[in-house]
């Protein structure tokens, strides 16, 4: 039975389940193109479970515990020798998000930078309100962390502040960006729209994260999510649901959730 459900083997009542494990960042998107697909595919189930971050993801697909994982980043070099094949379906803004009480707009990379690190630690010198900066941030290794750092210099060694608080998942940045109200985080553009939070979204040197601008690739800080999945031959279920992304409804599904779709 635990076969079945794994690689989507026929179940008990002769129904297929399709499990993919990964990255919190796309989970909730994966989850309603999953629900699209099961209304075409009704002896299919596809289960899209909480994350276990990229790297889990992988290994059980390493393991054989999973045909997909769902993931955030590219494969390692280590990764890719175990022939994993990795198959992008769409591209993300990680962006910079405050609370409700924060009145700032638009921000330098620099101002940023300083404010991470604690150098400016109050909402005044930023036109930005009044009273102290709650910083929020992700633990090393984290996707949307990785993007800051490829794409800004000033991030890369940036040390964060000691008053600020390290979050280990994208709801977690969530609850605390509602919570606090002099706060700053940063998170993936889609999770910001699916969690139907009312923070407001930074530009960044003067230039916001529209689809327009992330396409153009003006908006600079830019993640992709990715299937990976070993190579060779797929269960009929997941070539159909990897079939199903692609398609005009799987892409549309995506552009709902602020992503931008990548060609087949």
């Amino acid at each position: 039975m635990i076969a079945g459900i794994l690689f989507g083997l026929p179940s008990a009542g002769g129904a297929a389940t399709l499990t993919i494990p990964g990255t919190g960042a796309c989970e909730a998107a994966l989850r309603n193109v999953a629900t699209l697909y099961e209304r075409s595919h009704p002896l299919v189930k596809v289960v899209v479970p909480p994350s276990v971050h990229s790297e889990g993801g992988i290994r059980q697909v390493i393991e054989g515990k999973a045909v997909l994982a769902r993931v955030s980043r590219p494969l390692t070099p280590d990764e890719a020798g175990k022939g994993l094949t990795y198959r992008p379906f769409a591209k993300d803004a990680v962006v910079f998000a405050v609370g409700a009480d924060v009145a700032a707009r638009d921000l330098t990379v620099g101002q940023l930078a300083e404010i991470f690190s604690g150098k400016i630690g109050t909402w005044e010198p930023l036109n930005g309100g009044n009273g102290p900066i709650r910083v929020l941030y992700r633990q090393t290794g984290d996707s949307a962390l990785a993007r800051l750092q490829a794409t800004f210099k000033e991030f890369r060694d940036l040390q964060f502040s000691r008053e600020g608080k390290a979050l280990y998942y994208d709801h977690e940045m969530v609850a605390m960006l509602r919570k606090y109200r002099n706060s700053i985080g940063f998170l993936t553009l889609s999770t910001i729209k699916e969690s139907g939070a009312a923070n407001a979204i930074l530009s960044i040197d003067g230039v916001a994260p529209t689809k327009e601008n992330v396409v153009a690739e003006r908006y600079r800080v830019l993640t992709e999510y990715a299937l990976v999945y070993r190579k060779g031959a797929l269960p009929p279920e997941a070539r159909e649901f990897i079939d199903f992304l692609f398609s005009v409804e799987g892409r549309k599904s995506l552009s709902g959730h602020g992503m931008i779709p990548v060609g087949k």
